[in-house]
């Protein structure tokens, strides 16, 4: 995104009001099996309200702290560079992995494509106590990635309680197409005692899979206080003839409006080429949809905005 496009961006939104460590307890290979696994996360006080917030870094990656955790979504963390996928970093990050602080779990949507996880976010991952992704990734990535089928669990335990993190269906392209193993992505929701229930869309572009992954989340943990959704509309004309592979500014609101959370963060606007739709063409869709009250202003600027 341009420095004058995130500049309206923030205007726009603005108008709308909108050194402790964590170890995975685990048995088995590590992929999904339904059964909750442990990760204990120490910080925290246990007394009061733990903070909720979340910390736009770029592109994808955001800190969300939630429950007494920390948890991080699709690293990267790579300078401006261009990559043999023909994919091309843009902008830097807010900063740099030294300034990252403790962080207890990853969720990775998926490994598969460099906006989601680049070099210096694939060498992190091995530092990083518990992280969770797709059963194709915890098989390229190795056992240090715990591969999670649909509506899996596993728990990361907390001084304060705990946070309990689900896998939930992702579809990276239109609907009715399977593009096999390069296109397997996942969501996830977290929830538990105290903890807002939060659903990240991951690289999902259909409406109709969020719709349906949001019906099951109410019956299952409650209304949805917040969600992180993956917009952008990304493209390229090696797949699907350039159809969007996450959502469109429009789809993103339509999103908003079918699960009704009380707020919503959007990233995954900024920083990479292959994002066609930016935060500005997001908050005119979200007024549209009469849902632009929902925004948080999050800009991929490093700041921490509180959710609660």
């Amino acid at each position: 995104m341009t420095a004058l496009a995130a500049a309206a961006g923030m205007a726009l939104l603005s108008a709308c009001g909108g050194a402790a460590t964590a170890k995975e307890q685990q048995g088995g290979s590590g992929t999904g099996s339904g059964t909750a696994g442990q990760a204990t996360a120490k910080g925290g006080s246990g007394h009061g309200r733990t903070p909720f917030t979340a910390t736009h870094i770029g592109g994808p990656t955001t800190v969300i702290e939630i429950g007494g955790a920390r948890i991080l979504l699709d690293p990267t963390f790579d300078r401006p560079k261009k990559y043999p996928s023909g994919l091309e970093k843009q902008q830097a990050p807010a900063f740099g992995i030294d300034k990252l602080g403790r962080i207890d779990a990853v969720l990775l949507s998926h490994d598969q494509h460099d906006d989601n996880l680049d070099d210096s976010g694939r060498a992190l991952l091995k530092d990083i106590p518990a992280v969770y992704s797709t059963p194709g990734a915890h098989r390229r990535l190795g056992s240090h990635v715990t591969g999670l089928k649909s509506w899996d669990s596993r728990t990361i335990r907390t001084s304060g309680g705990s946070v309990k993190v689900t896998a939930v269906p992702a579809l990276h392209g239109p609907d009715g197409v399977d593009r096999g193993a390069d296109g397997e992505v996942t969501g996830f929701v977290l929830s538990g005692r105290g903890v807002p229930t939060t659903y990240i869309s991951g690289d999902n572009a259909s409406v109709k899979v969020a719709a349906e992954a949001g019906k099951r989340i109410r019956k299952q943990f409650g209304r949805i206080d917040t969600a992180v959704l993956f917009a952008g509309a990304a493209r390229t004309p090696a797949i699907l003839d350039n159809a969007p592979l996450t959502l469109t500014s429009k789809d993103a609101a339509k999103v908003a409006r079918a699960i009704d959370p009380r707020k919503v963060v959007a990233v995954h606007t900024d920083s990479w080429n292959i994002y066609s739709e930016d935060m500005k063409s997001l908050v005119k869709a979200f007024r549209e949809q009469g849902v632009a009250h929902k925004l948080v202003n999050l800009q991929p600027n490093g700041s921490t905005k509180r959710l609660s």
